[in-house]
């Protein structure tokens, strides 16, 4: 008898839906409280369902996950080498010190790279947890 873990399969399942998809329209943005960061391995684009992206050693590329609460839930970001620029930028441009988990994140998908069109090219703001809440008035009184 052969013992299979389908656990992984529920874990994604259960997980928030993509925040940008294949069909997602440029122009597109995703505006959000940052609820959790994660790392994981990365999918082979266009590999069997499962198939983890390996390197060059044969070791799993690992991808960052920003979970995101929008007004319509939450959404995870699935961070492409393109986005993590944005949104580093994003981070400097704020002065923030540290990427924290309360931040507000605001991310726009503008379009594929015009000199690679299977690549998206993103906008991002970056706003700190402190800045973020006292926004919002939930900041200390």
């Amino acid at each position: 008898m052969t013992t299979t873990n389908f656990g992984q399969r529920f874990r994604q399942a259960a997980r928030p839906a993509p925040a940008f998809t294949k069909k997602t329209q440029p122009g597109t943005t995703v505006t959000g409280t940052i609820t959790a960061i994660t790392e994981e391995p990365k999918l082979k684009f266009d590999g069997a369902p499962g198939e983890i992206e390996l390197d060059d050693d044969g070791q799993p590329v690992m991808q960052l996950i920003i979970t995101i609460y929008t007004g319509s839930g939450p959404k995870n970001l699935f961070v492409s080498w393109r986005m993590e620029q944005a949104i580093g930028r994003a981070f400097t441009a704020a002065g923030a010190e540290e990427f924290e988990l309360g931040a507000a994140l605001s991310v726009t998908y503008t379009g594929p790279d015009p000199e690679y069109p299977k690549a998206r090219m993103f906008n991002a703001t970056y706003r700190p947890a402190k800045v973020a809440s006292t926004a919002t008035g939930q900041g200390a009184q």
